[in-house]
């Protein structure tokens, strides 16, 4: 089943369909160019202690303290504990509204793509696999070259109430 990209309903439709393309491990994921505050280079993260196993601490951004997440962890993908950081590993600060609250979160991308228009694009649905997945923080599946492209859904993503992950099938 296919969808064709459709904007959110406040979105302007010129800007809608511009899409941050980024890697995380072996995967080619997407936001919303909207979304996305500024790309910058890898600097060091100061942990913080007691928190949650998906937030690796805490950035300066232009003089504010931004909380950085393991997207990684986040989407329940293999763990990375020992994350190499190479030359093409960025940080993605991230701005939208989850829960009826502005957020401002920063992500790690093992490297940064571009900014691909993808209105001319058929989305697929996220596959049925014969088991329960929670794949809310999907808003589809595209194509960059060869490779599939994950198109994120953020406000679901980080508006979980709970903080938790997206649900694995039992």
């Amino acid at each position: 089943m296919s969808q064709h990209f459709q904007p959110s309903a406040e979105a302007d439709p010129d800007e809608g369909s511009e899409m941050l393309t980024f890697q995380l491990g072996s995967g080619d994921f997407a936001v919303n160019v909207r979304q996305v505050r500024e790309v910058l280079d890898y600097k060091p993260i100061q942990p913080m202690a007691n928190a949650p196993a998906s937030l690796l601490g805490m950035i300066d951004v232009r003089g504010v303290g931004v909380p950085v997440v393991d997207l990684k962890a986040k989407l329940a993908m293999a763990a990375s504990e020992h994350r190499e950081i190479g030359p093409d590993t960025r940080i993605v600060v991230l701005e939208f509204e989850a829960d009826a609250r502005h957020h401002t979160v920063a992500v790690i991308a093992d490297a940064v793509h571009e900014v691909a228009d993808l209105s001319d694009q058929t989305l697929e649905a996220p596959p049925h696999v014969g088991e329960t997945w929670n794949n809310d923080f999907m808003q589809g599946l595209g194509r960059r070259k060869e490779a599939f492209l994950t198109l994120l859904r953020i406000e679901q993503l980080f508006g979980r109430l709970d903080g938790a992950a997206p649900a694995r099938a039992a």
